[in-house]
């Protein structure tokens, strides 16, 4: 009795699919196709069965990663810093499998790639801000950030900065006593003219109408624009290390108005542990004496997928493939026993018989298995040709244009009259 892939033990190499019922019932009929493509039946072809299933896995390998560069060029930009699941001792891939899973896409990648200019501005981003002050003293107009720039505890924030950072400190917002804000509300005007409050001018005949929340919060950012800005005697300039206050400080008591508060950040680190700082001398310091000033949160999906060879992308189910997917595998097999043959051939370059010698093509099968892969490969309707017009952003493409067309075709639609009822 002829052995058969399910008698046979260990029939491929890595055993990915040899339990797998459709991939032991192809492995079988493969044989049969493989052999008498290259001539079995007319003469006799040096490949065993094993070598042939070897093939067949390899081939199905092939289609496996295919399809998982497919999914990465489609879904890369979503799955970034997403887990990357644990080790399965069972399969010896991650215990997340997406390669059967169509992944929703997010916004997270353009949020986060936005992140860099938020902590620029000192407005979210992944960057921590730190604020320090400086000791103002009557008639001096110049100081230095990072000599005079302390914390509570009197330590200068630029020797909080890593030795080997690029990037020089980042002054977000300095700050100052603000003008009082004014009321723009008539009703309480009078109330607040008793007391001696400042207040808007305002016409005591004031209507009201009603309009939308966001009115007010505009509003609101209007006064308080004019409040720190048009009404503020207040300002400074940064020029490199330096600050200049105006106008010149004067009437300084200490401990009430010698203090000009800052805020300010370090340099970006790009990745985690790259700059690391252990101090005990700051009072911005953590009550465990760690602190990292590029980073000051614990972020986890850094340590997660960062490129397409970490994607929790597994084994393809064999048993759901399509025609379409299996008559490539096929092929392929067809062209890895071919090549194989053809090595084996080429060992030898003629055999001797009792009347002259018999010439091996092994050489031809080489070449001719050779073009035909690069055929399904990358000619036109290679599977890479076929997969690159298909990934996600090529679709939308697709049936972008689609609907332009179907747009244009309904110009020409005459339009029915108004007394004709559609039912259905």
């Amino acid at each position: 009795m002829a052995s058969t892939f399910m008698t046979t033990m260990r029939p491929t190499s890595f055993g990915y699919w040899d339990s797998d019922i459709a991939f032991q019932a192809d492995a079988d009929r493969l044989v049969t196709f493989v052999l008498r493509k290259l001539g079995e039946d007319v003469l006799s072809v040096e490949l065993t069965k094993k070598e042939i299933w070897a093939c067949f896995e390899e081939a199905t390998l092939e289609f496996n990663a295919l399809m998982i560069e497919y999914q990465a060029k489609s879904n890369l930009s979503s799955l970034l810093g997403s887990p990357t699941g644990s080790y399965n001792s069972q399969t010896g891939f991650s215990s997340v499998n997406l390669t059967n899973t169509y992944v929703r896409p997010t916004l997270e990648f353009l949020v986060r790639q936005a992140e860099p200019y938020a902590s620029e501005v000192g407005f979210g981003g992944t960057t921590d801000t730190f604020s320090g002050s400086l000791i103002l003293s009557g008639g001096k107009q110049d100081y230095d950030l990072y000599t005079d720039l302390v914390d509570g505890a009197g330590v200068a924030l630029s020797t909080l900065m890593p030795s080997g950072s690029s990037g020089k400190m980042k002054i977000h917002e300095v700050f100052h006593i603000a003008p009082s804000m004014l009321a723009y509300n008539s009703q309480i005007a009078s109330t607040m003219a008793a007391v001696g409050m400042p207040l808007q001018t305002f016409i005591p005949d004031t209507r009201f109408h009603v309009m939308p929340v966001y009115e007010d919060v505009l509003r609101a950012s209007m006064f308080e624009t004019a409040a720190r800005i048009r009404r503020s005697h207040y300002s400074y300039r940064i020029s490199g290390r330096n600050i200049r206050i105006f106008p010149i400080p004067n009437n300084i008591n200490p401990g009430f108005n010698d203090r000009l508060f800052l805020r300010m950040s370090y340099p970006q680190s790009p990745a985690p542990n790259l700059f690391f700082l252990d101090t005990l001398t700051s009072s911005a310091t953590p009550g465990n004496g760690n602190i990292n000033v590029m980073q000051t949160f614990n972020d986890s999906t850094i340590y997660g997928i960062s490129n397409p060879a970490n994607v929790p992308y597994g084994l393809i189910d064999y048993k759901t493939l399509n025609p379409w997917a299996r008559n490539w595998i096929y092929q392929w097999t067809l062209c890895l026993s071919k090549e194989l043959l053809g090595l084996t051939r080429s060992k030898f370059k003629s055999i001797p018989i009792p009347s002259g010698d018999v010439e091996l093509n092994g050489m031809e099968l080489i070449s001719q298995a050779r073009e035909d892969k690069d055929r399904l490969m990358i000619g036109e309707g290679g599977l890479i040709t076929k997969l690159g017009a298909l990934t996600y952003d090529k679709l939308a493409e697709i049936e972008a244009n689609k609907a332009e067309l179907l747009l244009k075709q309904m110009r020409f639609s005459p339009f029915p009259p108004a007394y004709i009822i559609r039912m259905g």
